[in-house]
């Protein structure tokens, strides 16, 4: 299942013990200070790892103005980017890179670039219970003075953790490994 802003904020605001809201977002100030941290915390939850569903490949352009003396090559990152993965030439990983000031810098070219970006209309279940734990936590100190703040926290990098995990196995069922005692003894 995927899930959306509406859905992702109603999450954060059911766990935080407020009422949910609908896509118009006319709600209590409850789901006004979730809209307004929304934007901010899935930005930060999409530039924490490089997840599958979030990225883009594209071929960049080098910029007209002359890198920084210490790089041949300048591109211009996309207005979209979150978060460099890595950068290939000729099929060939680009070991030595930098980002500066909106610019990725490096003596490689042609260069292709793979990203994580900030245009996803929707999330997988596990990045947007991320989200939602950490949107719990952003907004907790307005709605009941930090009480569960701790908490939220912890369940965040427990979403997190689980989360990474499944994207790194690129959502396959991990194999479960079965002793030679049990397999012996099993019965179909």
């Amino acid at each position: 299942m995927f899930h959306t802003r509406t859905s992702i904020i109603n999450m954060a605001l059911m766990r935080c013990g407020a009422p949910g809201v609908t896509a118009g977002f006319q709600g209590s100030p409850a789901a006004q200070t979730a809209e307004g941290a929304y934007d901010r915390v899935l930005a930060y939850c999409l530039g924490l790892h490089p997840w599958r569903f979030a990225l883009r490949r594209v071929l960049l352009a080098q910029a007209t103005e002359a890198p920084d003396g210490l790089h041949r090559h300048a591109y211009p990152l996309p207005a979209d980017c979150l978060r460099v993965v890595n950068a290939h030439t000729d099929g060939e990983r680009v070991a030595a890179w930098e980002v500066l000031g909106g610019k990725l810098l490096c003596d490689a070219a042609p260069l292709s670039l793979t990203y994580v970006h900030a245009g996803v209309p929707a999330y997988p279940d596990a990045f947007a219970d991320v989200v939602a734990w950490r949107l719990a936590f952003e907004i907790s100190p307005y709605m009941e003075q930090g009480g569960q703040a701790q908490a939220y926290l912890e369940m965040f990098e427990r979403a997190l953790d689980k989360a990474r995990t499944e994207n790194d196995l690129g959502n396959r069922p991990a194999r479960v490994a079965v002793s030679p005692f049990l397999q012996e003894r099993r019965v179909d």
